[in-house]
């Protein structure tokens, strides 16, 4: 196995070795990207911006399609400890939409990244494509809590089929949340959540615009 800090002593700064993390690279990375266009950056500026080497960067991203997601396992890891937060007696589509608005609330700092990194994964062709994989696993996490839930395989019909229409939702929350200005993308991850338990209601209602959270039968 690799050790991290083999290749430490490239990386100093004043003697001190620097700090290297998914959240740095991503962040780096995002900001090359949306500054110069996906496409015009290649994993080595990436890494010079950063201060590190470009085997150091291949330590923590497979791929530079892989960057702008971040640490992906982590989140996935923390959508599964919302998805398990929630009491067994909570109605399913009810707890799985405060799950998945809770795993969306973002620190006020944030926000700005957050929709860098959402207009590259959903606008870029290369990372469209790798964006698949990448769901797969946040599917699959909510097919898992879905199969627990009503005690049939995650591979079966209906935890494979709330887990592609809860990403649809989420995607379409993304979707209109990132034009907006608004900083509360938990209130149209709500809103796409409550959307989907109330499709029978929804004839004629009006679906809102100029970034406004879309109006919805409660009830």
């Amino acid at each position: 196995m690799a050790n991290p800090n083999e290749d430490e002593g490239s990386e100093r700064v004043l003697g001190r070795p620097r700090v290297t993390t998914h959240d740095r690279l991503a962040e780096v990375g995002v900001d090359l990207f949306t500054r110069l266009g996906y496409a015009n950056v290649s994993v080595e500026q990436i890494a010079e911006a950063a201060g590190v080497s470009r085997r150091t960067f291949f330590r923590y991203f497979p791929s530079k399609s892989d960057l702008p997601w971040g640490d992906f396992e982590k989140e996935v890891a923390r959508l599964r400890s919302e998805l398990a937060r929630v009491r067994d007696d909570v109605p399913l589509m009810v707890a799985l939409r405060h799950a998945v608005v809770e795993f969306n609330r973002v620190p006020a700092a944030g926000i700005d990244d957050h929709r860098a990194r959402l207009t590259l994964i959903l606008t870029e062709p290369e990372l469209i494509a790798r964006s698949q994989v990448k769901y797969q696993h946040w599917r699959e996490a909510v097919a898992e809590f879905v199969g627990r839930r009503l005690d049939h395989p995650t591979d079966s019909f209906l935890p494979q089929l709330v887990g592609e229409v809860a990403l649809g939702a989420a995607v379409a929350a993304y979707r209109q949340w990132l034009p907006s200005h608004s900083a509360d993308l938990p209130a149209f991850m709500d809103a796409a959540f409550e959307a989907i338990t109330n499709l029978d209601s929804l004839e004629g209602v009006e679906t809102g615009d100029g970034g406004q959270r879309p109006s919805l039968p409660h009830g």
